[in-house]
């Protein structure tokens, strides 16, 4: 039974030699996949789970062939048609406008597609446009909120770190310490 599928698109751009070498690669690397080119996109339908990072695969593929193809990983399903459901809607819905996409990426566009600019102004005030303060933020919350870990990272001293969260907190009211404002705070600073 498939439970995932990864989607590689456009494949009319390749000939007929890089279109065999790249099944070749997944039929190397995944357990017994199934593949087929439909609308312009390579379907691998997937048994299981690999260890594969496909984001780097990806660029490899696009890297050594000269070329710039997406490609989709999909979410594991229960049932064989569940998946197939899934993938005609991402088939025909699907905008592969960068090298990886997965439902996290997705997922995190939609929010970050609801969020206006005028929000963002609103939420960082005096922050929106220092862009080395929000760097120090984002540092800070990707290495979990750890402030030692994410001064060494920055190269700044600790307690400067902690003056920066500390006067974050008092303009705009988002304590990074705490998940719940960390998690929306990121969201609108993960691009700078």
């Amino acid at each position: 039974m498939y439970k995932g599928y990864l989607l590689v698109s456009p494949v009319e751009q390749l000939n007929l030699d890089e279109l065999t070498t790249i099944q070749s690669l997944f039929s190397d690397m995944l357990i017994n996949p199934k593949q087929y080119v439909e609308n312009d996109k390579l379907v691998v339908l997937v048994r299981e789970p690999s260890d594969l990072v496909y984001e780097e695969l990806i660029n490899t593929i696009n890297t050594d062939l000269f070329q710039s193809l997406s490609l989709y990983e999909s979410s594991f399903f229960e049932s064989e048609s569940a998946l197939k459901e899934d993938m005609q809607k991402k088939m025909l819905s699907l905008k592969f406008d960068r090298p990886y996409l997965n439902d996290k990426i997705l997922f995190y566009d939609r929010i970050l597609g609801s969020i206006d600019e005028q929000s963002k102004k609103m939420i960082l005030k005096q922050f929106y446009e220092d862009e080395e303060f929000l760097h120090s933020m984002k540092i800070f919350i990707e290495k979990n909120q750890n402030t030692s870990e994410a001064a060494k990272a920055l190269y700044l001293h600790r307690n400067t770190l902690i003056n920066r969260l500390d006067k974050f907190y008092r303009v705009t009211g988002f304590d990074l310490k705490k998940f719940e404002d960390a998690a929306i705070i990121y969201l609108l600073i993960k691009e700078n």
